[in-house]
């Protein structure tokens, strides 16, 4: 009861902060130093182990995991794609689509940029997104320039860059990836729904479906295969009870996800679509760090999926692994 009510707490204490860009700024950076703090403390093994049980309720098993949030800890620790963090950087990936012939569902950059004081204002159109291209949610989406603090908006965008995610939640795909500011043409398409396929071993499964109604942003999850609305969402999201209707360019996306997909044990494939075309969002490996779980707990849904995702050989971190093996065997 006393993490439950502690975790309340810090939810309140973010909501309040992020209200303001200053707050927001200040919150990235008190995080941040709670975060190299634990990289001091904690080996990787020790810091995922530890946050999955204060996630999860449940010890994490990295042997035989059965969950789809310990399955994705497991990745985390014993699996290596040199393609990964490529893929994981918002700029890089638009160069390893366009070599696989998808350049031309990459959205539009107008710029990339070392510090956000290298980007000349006046020159930007009205309207456009500036992203972070080593995070997830650092993002800064300009609807009206005239309106735009953009001093503040510099002092945000420069907060990224000195933030690594992979202390977060030690996703180590984000470890090496050079911090820059992407600008990209703003999608001023609405309502702009974000399809995100959840794929496993090249194939699309379920699909998540990012939408906003009356004020209220929903996550909702759909089978692939018959369109039903699924039972759960992630915890600390609203699932709504509208049944959607399946997107018109559906079977583009879907063979997209699975053409892009195909290299990887799991990846979700984020996607727009739009007036007859189909853009990347982005590649997500570890959703939410893998380390939030579907709720409710009672629908089963982190078994069912974790069922989908057949993990690979290890070929990383192998001398933990064969330590860890023999302790469960002995």
């Amino acid at each position: 009861m006393r993490q439950v009510k502690s975790m309340d707490l810090s939810r309140s204490i973010k909501q309040q902060l992020f209200k303001t860009e200053n707050g927001r700024i200040l919150f990235f950076r008190l995080r941040v130093i709670r975060e190299k703090l634990a990289l001091l403390r904690y080996s990787d093994e020790k810091y995922i182990s530890k946050t999955y049980r204060e996630r999860f309720g449940e010890p994490l098993d990295l042997i035989n995991p059965v969950t789809f949030g310990a399955k994705l800890q497991w990745l985390k620790l014993f699996y290596r794609d040199p393609d990964i963090p490529r893929c994981s950087d918002k700029y890089e990936l638009k160069n390893y689509l366009a070599e696989r012939g998808f350049g031309e569902h990459c959205i539009e950059t107008i710029g990339i940029y070392n510090s956000a004081n290298e980007i000349d204002f006046d020159s930007l159109p009205q309207q456009f997104a500036a992203k972070a291209t080593h995070g997830s949610g650092w993002n800064l989406i300009c609807k009206d320039k005239s309106s735009l603090n953009w001093k503040n908006s510099v002092r945000l965008m420069n907060s990224w860059l000195k933030l690594n995610l992979y202390v977060f939640g030690r996703e180590w795909n984000y470890k090496e990836i050079q911090p820059r500011i992407i600008v990209e043409k703003f999608l001023s398409h609405e309502p702009l729904y974000d399809y995100k396929y959840l794929c496993f071993q090249g194939e699309p499964k379920i699909l998540q479906l990012n939408n906003d109604f009356n004020g209220v942003h929903y996550v909702d999850f759909y089978d692939i295969s018959t369109w039903k609305h699924l039972p759960f969402t992630h915890d600390k999201y609203i699932k709504s009870d509208r049944n959607m209707k399946k997107p018109e360019q559906f079977d583009e996306m879907l063979q997209l996800a699975r053409e892009i997909s195909k290299p990887f044990p799991f990846v979700r494939v984020d996607f727009y679509s739009f007036d007859g075309m189909i853009l990347v969002g982005e590649l997500t490996f570890f959703p939410s760090g893998g380390l939030l779980p579907y709720v409710p707990i009672e629908t089963g849904y982190n078994e069912i999926v974790g069922s989908y995702l057949h993990l690979p050989a290890p070929n990383h971190n192998l001398a933990l692994y064969q330590k860890m093996s023999k302790r469960r065997s002995s």
